[in-house]
Formats: C-alpha cells, sequence, structure tokens
C-alpha cells in the first residue's frame, strides 16, 4: 500500500497542481482584461462627452478651431482623473488644436509613436457623416501597468494557499480511494481463496510449515 502511494500518489498531486495552476492563470487573464476594459469604457465616457459638445458646438456653426472654450474644458476633464496624461482635440490632419497639456498644441499628435500612453481615440464626424478631427484620451501607460502588475501579484497571493489546500486535499482523497480499492481487492481474492479447494490446501500447508518452524525454534 506504501509502495502503491509513493508511486501514484505524486502523479495526481502533479495533475491537481496544473488543474490549479491553468485555473489561476485564467482568472488572471480574465481580471486582467476586466481591468482594461474598465479603463476604456471610462475613458470612452470622457470622450464621448467632448466630443458631444464639440459636435453641439459645429451643430452652431463654430467650426473645430474656432471651439475656444475647449482648452478649460479639457483641462477640467483631465484633472478629475490622476491617471490622464492629456485630453487632445486634433483636426484631421493629425495636428493638435486643443489639449489639457498646453505643450501638445499645435504639434502633430503621433498616435503611432504614442508608446508610454494608454490611449482611447474617438473620431469626430459632422452631421453629414465626414471626419473633422479626433478627440484622445491619453492615460500613463506605466500607471496602468502598475495597477494591472498589483492586481496579477494579489489574485497569484490568494491563489497559492487555495491551490496548496486543493492540491493536500486531493491527494488525501487518492489515498483514501486507492485505500478502498486495495481492500475491496483484497476482499475478492479472500473470497475466491476461500471458494478454491487447492488454495486452502496450499493455505493450510503454509499454516503447517510455520507451526513446525515453531516448533523447531522451541526445541
Amino acid at each position: 500500500m506504501i509502495r502503491l502511494s509513493l508511486r501514484t500518489l505524486p502523479l495526481f498531486a502533479i495533475i491537481i497542481g496544473l488543474a490549479m495552476a491553468l485555473a489561476a492563470f485564467m482568472t488572471i487573464s480574465g481580471v486582467s482584461t476586466a481591468y482594461r476594459d474598465l479603463i476604456r469604457s471610462r475613458m470612452a465616457m470622457v470622450a464621448q462627452d467632448i466630443a458631444n459638445d464639440i459636435n453641439s458646438a459645429l451643430a452652431l456653426g463654430l467650426r473645430l478651431p474656432e471651439q475656444m472654450t475647449l482648452p478649460a474644458l479639457l483641462s477640467r476633464q483631465a484633472t478629475a482623473d490622476p491617471l490622464t496624461m492629456s485630453i487632445d482635440v486634433s483636426d484631421v490632419d493629425g495636428v493638435v488644436l486643443f489639449s489639457s497639456n498646453p505643450t501638445r498644441a499645435g504639434h502633430p499628435d503621433g498616435r503611432t509613436d504614442d508608446l508610454k500612453a494608454f490611449r482611447f481615440d474617438q473620431p469626430l464626424v459632422n452631421d453629414f457623416g465626414a471626419p473633422v478631427g479626433n478627440v484622445a484620451i491619453r492615460f500613463d501607460g506605466a500607471a496602468v501597468a502598475r495597477g494591472l502588475a498589483t492586481i496579477r501579484a494579489a489574485a497569484v497571493q490568494d491563489a497559492l494557499p487555495i491551490g496548496l489546500a486543493a492540491v493536500l486535499a486531493g491527494s488525501f482523497g487518492c489515498f483514501l480511494v486507492l485505500r478502498h480499492l486495495l481492500a475491496r481487492a483484497r476482499a475478492v481474492v479472500e473470497i475466491r481463496n476461500e471458494g478454491n479447494p487447492f488454495a486452502r490446501a496450499d493455505a493450510a500447508l503454509e499454516q503447517l510449515h510455520q507451526d513446525n518452524t515453531a516448533m523447531e525454534h522451541l526445541r
């Protein structure tokens, strides 16, 4: 029983450990995706609010470069979230017209080279469906990455004791199953031996041999 357990239980422990590791990976991946989606939805709400204000002004005949109230609006929206690096409104050529960060105004948006930012872009279109510009929400990419790392570390920290407990409980359960199966196998063998006259004769001879050996030792 001990040898069988030593051979079998490590295999069960490895299988259970791999299953728990896969479950933990799926959980961490799901939580990370949910965190990114939450940030994107927050950025989308802000970008849509700004786009609605811009479209309202466009409907009144005020062209995008003439909407001089936008810098104050962008600044208020940017200060509402500490992750925000800047909120930019650019024209169809990709040049920033207004920004919560004044140093970005008048420069190319640089969307393709903006590797440090976690971006969300909301295209601007007029009533005829023609593009007139873009609203870009730029979050600090490093801060977003740190948030993801914190969430993953917390998930791993919570998963480790649960995984260890699952391995121990699963191994103990497998041990009980093996013990039960071994007992059943022995019972079946004993029943078969009892119904076999040759097996009974062999058992009697074995017992007689053991008794004779014991008597020889006593002499």
